[in-house]
């Protein structure tokens, strides 16, 4: 009887830390992606800052005309820079890209792999279970 304690038990422990390792994975993964995610709207956010210092240099701005003359550009209020910005700029751009890379690199992750883990920690858990209650018989 106390073989077949110490088997379920080796075993219970080897199935827990099988499922342990895939959830580990998993979560590592969802971090990466995580990470990945921040540093690509951080990217989107210097463009968005170089991108109002340029609408700021040109905004008002005089060019030299045909014969001599002069063309003044459009002058932008400066409150409507960030919203304009958020729409036409390359900022927007990189973070609709960031969000969809995002979201499709958290649904790269096999669910195998995750509902594996999970129920391999469950058996563990139920193996483990008997073996204990077998040890106290």
């Amino acid at each position: 009887m106390r073989v077949v304690v110490y088997l379920l038990s080796t075993f219970a422990f080897v199935l827990q830390l099988a499922g342990a390792v895939l959830v580990v994975l998993d979560v590592k993964q969802a971090q990466d992606n995580v990470t990945t995610f921040k540093q690509r709207l951080d990217e989107a956010n210097s463009k968005k800052e170089e991108h109002l210092q340029q609408m700021a240099a040109q905004s008002g701005r005089a060019v030299r005309g045909w014969r001599g003359g002069s063309i003044h550009l459009p002058t932008i209020p400066e409150q409507a820079r960030g919203p304009l910005a958020d729409q036409i700029g390359p900022s927007s751009m990189i973070e609709r890209r960031a969000l969809t890379e995002f979201v499709a690199a958290q649904y790269a992750i096999s669910k195998v792999r995750r509902w594996s883990g999970v129920g391999l920690l469950f058996a563990g858990l139920a193996i483990g279970y008997v073996a204990s209650m077998l040890s106290a018989s």
